[in-house]
């Protein structure tokens, strides 16, 4: 059975069909695909099942144990399989830790995660899913109450090619989301020189949070391409929202402690020159700049990153696109200056 027709079928079950066929598919596509021999175990106590399954072929025996209200310890097993007649597939939701299941056939099956399901239906409840699902990118790493205060106050707003949204050096007053669109981030350059094209937006992309988070002035000039919208939210509402889930700080003290354990690794988000100047040792150097035009690529999917700047204002502003592009992070509250250990570098 190809994905198309497994996503249809699928859509037509009382777990799945909230979604739409899009984020249906989508979810599928980036859920594992395993292949297990008979005897081998798909989930084992104490974990015990924290996915869900999606078995494509074969046959699996679920084991649940529980304690009753007397203090006897029961259980119960029974057989999942699919059947040759069917709609091909069988189903067997997450049981937490006191459901193991075990093949009894060879069995091929889908591994969903259950905090990405569970974020999908959480949208559909909040009547979100009215947005596709690039412009979400942002949103999900929100707590579902922010999401819903945010969606209430997003603002829609048709724009026109050739119309520029924001301009460099004025001050900030409001992030962007491009529901749909394409716009080019042009700087100024050098001494005044002739403006210098840095970058292209399109559907999904956020604009406008550095001004707000590092309180300056507008760092860029983003002028659109084509006709299309796009969602607004204001500063007060940015600093009341999305500030304080996505640009959590650390102190000085916890930041080190956490660097010294491994569990967390040390960006300097300043001019390369600055960071050569002076830093704080084992950081790496990622400027605002790059990371604002160029992504993420180098850094670890998996790390926690501890960003810091002079001050904490490029810091903030940094963080925020981290948590924007996936990569977990917190800013170092008050950055460098308020570093109380060793500084290196050649100014040092």
């Amino acid at each position: 059975m190809d994905l198309s027709e497994l996503t249809l079928r699928l859509s037509t079950t009382t777990l799945f069909s909230p979604l739409d066929r899009a984020q249906l598919r989508a979810l599928l596509e980036r859920s594992p695909r395993h292949t297990a021999q008979a005897g081998d175990w798909l989930a084992e106590w104490p974990q015990g099942l924290r996915h869900h399954l999606v078995l494509l072929s074969g046959e699996v025996e679920a084991r649940r144990r529980w304690i009753e209200p007397d203090g006897t310890p029961a259980g119960s097993a029974r057989r999942i399989a699919v059947p040759a007649n069917g709609p091909g597939f069988a189903l067997l939701g997450a049981g937490g830790s006191q459901l193991q299941v075990q093949a009894t056939a060879r069995t091929e099956y889908l591994s969903i995660d259950t905090d990405d399901l569970d974020d999908l239906l959480g949208w559909f409840c909040l009547g979100a899913f009215v947005l596709p699902e690039p412009h979400l990118k942002l949103f999900h790493r929100l707590p579902l109450e922010t999401v819903a205060r945010a969606i209430d106050r997003l603002v829609e707003r048709d724009v026109a090619p050739g119309e520029t949204i924001v301009r460099q050096g004025e001050p900030g007053d409001s992030y962007f989301v491009i529901l749909n669109g394409e716009a080019e981030v042009w700087v100024a350059g050098p001494s005044g020189g002739a403006p210098v094209l840095v970058n292209r937006l399109s559907d999904g992309d956020g604009f406008g949070e550095e001004a707000l988070l590092a309180e300056c002035r507008r760092t860029a000039t983003v002028v659109m391409t084509t006709p299309g919208q796009l969602l607004v939210l204001g500063k007060a509402d940015f600093d009341a929202l999305l500030r304080p889930p996505m640009v959590a700080e650390v102190e000085a003290p916890a930041a080190r402690e956490r660097v010294a354990r491994g569990s967390a690794t040390l960006l300097d988000c300043r001019h390369p020159a600055e960071h050569e100047a002076g830093r704080i040792e084992g950081a790496h150097s990622l400027p605002l700049a790059r990371l604002r035009h160029e992504g993420v690529f180098e850094l670890d999917p998996d790390a926690t990153y501890i960003v810091y700047c002079d001050t904490g204002r490029r810091s903030r502003a940094a963080t925020f696109l981290l948590h924007e592009r996936g990569i977990r992070a917190l800013s170092l509250a008050g950055g460098i200056t308020h570093w109380p250990y060793e500084v290196v570098g050649t100014a040092v």
